[in-house]
């Protein structure tokens, strides 16, 4: 059970774990004490877990599913861990294939699109690189042991395992413990591990936003420490992991811990003209962007997802508002000019270094320079249908509503009527005669 505070765990420096340590004794927590029943699961886990099991090896359900059924939530997928070797996980399942670079691991497909991962114990994270004598890059598979597999995981809360041979949820690293005080901990020293893989510290942000819990002080001081350190890491891997934090519907949790901890601006420098120490408008600033992206999870909860390039455009909104200024003075072709150079500056600038795509880019470039039409259409009372006709428009609205709903503004009639009534939940389905 979550309150029991008589069990004895052993925590050794996870160094001695990656170096084959194999003296871990877990925590064993019995079904009686936890929560965990085989009917919160899938058909499809539950098969997998039994076919490995029945022909003689270990077979766990492992990570963010585990935690997430202790603290009874629906897991977003289920994810399962053993001792086999891949292939031998596939000659099991027929409906399989092996995937993966790294690291090879097992994807077991069923009816209805359900996909089950299977993977074998490893030593380490498929991120951390073992070097000869000579500094040449090993990159052969890392296979382990299960208490090596729980320790290469980033916080104890994904390092604990459902065991389908006895129903018992196995615990290396203090995981049942840190759920009870509603803590996120890095498993082992902080700042070793965000020098191994900075983009843990960008995970750490993502699991407190989700769950609502706090950081734990060592981790959390380890992050302002080595925020620099996220700069080495891919390009395209920081891109997929900072929209990920956009699109699951904990976003302005997310932002506003980056934001605190000044991870945002170390991942995105050209942020310091808005949210930095030295503007003005910092925390109106700040205060735009998370009333933003606390409708953009609003929709995420309503299973409403938005397109990646809402997301960057929405995101790039407060930057664009600080560093563009109105000119009064310039003429009406000056003042597109020079939206245009700018919205297109901001977006090589900001984008580029993190391999977004072109057509992402461009998509975006559109929605933003649309929005100065958006409200010109507005005062003429018509929309051209040339303008309704484009393919971003539906996407250029997107936006227009949910920038308007986070400033406190009315969203025009003549817009809401042009668009699916669905298409943002605080616009009236219906709207009433003379609205």
């Amino acid at each position: 059970m979550l309150n029991r505070s008589d069990r004895v765990i052993i925590f050794p420096s996870p160094s001695y774990v990656f170096k084959g340590f194999s003296g871990v004794i877990p925590a064993i927590v019995p079904r009686s004490e936890h929560p965990i029943s085989r009917k919160m699961m899938t058909e499809e886990a539950l098969k997998v877990l039994y076919r490995l099991y029945r022909h003689g090896f270990i077979a766990y359900l492992v990570g963010g599913s585990v935690r997430d059924l202790i603290l009874g939530r629906a897991p977003k997928d289920f994810d399962v861990a053993t001792n086999a070797r891949p292939h031998e996980i596939s000659a099991l399942f027929r409906n399989s294939r092996i995937i993966g670079r790294r690291f090879r691991l097992v994807q077991v497909f069923f009816k209805g699109g359900q996909v089950v991962e299977v993977s074998t114990f490893r030593s380490r994270s498929e991120f951390e690189e073992i070097r000869t004598d000579d500094g040449e890059i090993i990159h052969a598979d890392s296979f382990g042991t299960p208490a090596e597999d729980a320790f290469r995981r980033d916080i104890t809360i994904n390092g604990l395992f459902y065991n389908i041979a006895d129903f018992s949820i196995i615990d290396y690293v203090g995981g049942m413990d840190d759920l009870k005080r509603r803590i996120i901990r890095t498993i082992g020293d902080p700042n070793e591990r965000f020098q191994q893989d900075p983009v843990r510290m960008i995970r750490v942000i993502r699991h407190a936003a989700r769950t609502g819990f706090s950081i734990e002080k060592e981790t959390y001081q380890a992050i302002i420490r080595h925020r620099e350190k996220i700069k080495k890491c891919s390009a395209s891997r920081l891109r997929d992991e900072f929209l990920r934090d956009l699109k699951e519907g904990a976003a302005q949790p997310s932002l506003k811990l980056m934001l605190e901890t000044g991870l945002l601006l170390s991942l995105f420098p050209d942020l310091e003209r808005c949210f930095g120490d030295r503007s003005l408008s910092r925390e109106k600033d700040q205060r735009f962007l998370l009333s933003i992206f606390a409708l953009v999870d609003q929709l995420v909860s309503i299973g409403k997802s938005l397109p990646e390039p809402v997301l960057l455009t929405l995101f790039l909104t407060p930057l664009l508002r600080a560093i563009m200024p109105e000119h009064p003075f310039l003429g009406e072709r000056e003042r597109t000019i020079y939206l245009n150079q700018t919205i297109n500056l901001i977006l090589h600038q900001v984008l580029t270094p993190f391999s977004v795509p072109r057509g992402v880019k461009e998509t975006a470039f559109q929605i933003l320079i649309a929005q100065s039409y958006l409200r010109k259409a507005v005062q003429r009372g018509f929309f051209p249908k040339r303008m309704r006709m484009k393919r971003y428009f539906p996407e250029a609205v997107l936006h227009f509503g949910i920038e308007a709903e986070a400033r406190g503004e009315r969203v025009p009639p003549l817009i809401r009527h042009l668009v699916p009534s669905g298409l943002l939940p605080w616009w009236p389905r219906k709207l009433k005669k003379g609205v």
